[in-house]
């Protein structure tokens, strides 16, 4: 009688381990295209997704930072296609607050 339980209950950890690897195998590329596409609809700024009402709704100031710089071979840039020596201007970085 004990054996029976035993060889009743190996089956059916067989049965359920087989029955969970069809379902991971069906469902993992499913499941990747469910994820891509909700990121890429709700990853647009615009009226109507989510992003857009965290974006409008930011608590925070947002600034942009640009960065100026110098180029001091630019003849052999474009010519020879060497990397370029760059020098920062005197003035290093400006922030914009945008509102």
């Amino acid at each position: 009688m004990g054996c029976c339980n035993t060889l009743c209950g190996l089956k059916a950890g067989i049965g359920a381990g087989i029955a969970v690897a069809i379902l991971g195998i069906i469902l993992i590329p499913v499941g990747n295209n469910i994820i891509r596409e909700t990121v890429t609809k709700e990853s647009v700024i615009e009226p109507g997704t989510t992003a857009w009402d965290n974006w409008v709704s930011a608590d925070a100031p947002v600034y942009r930072q640009f960065w100026f710089f110098d180029v001091q071979n630019p003849l052999g840039v474009v010519e020879n296609g060497s990397k370029p020596k760059l020098c920062t201007c005197t003035v290093p970085s400006e922030s914009v607050q945008i509102t």
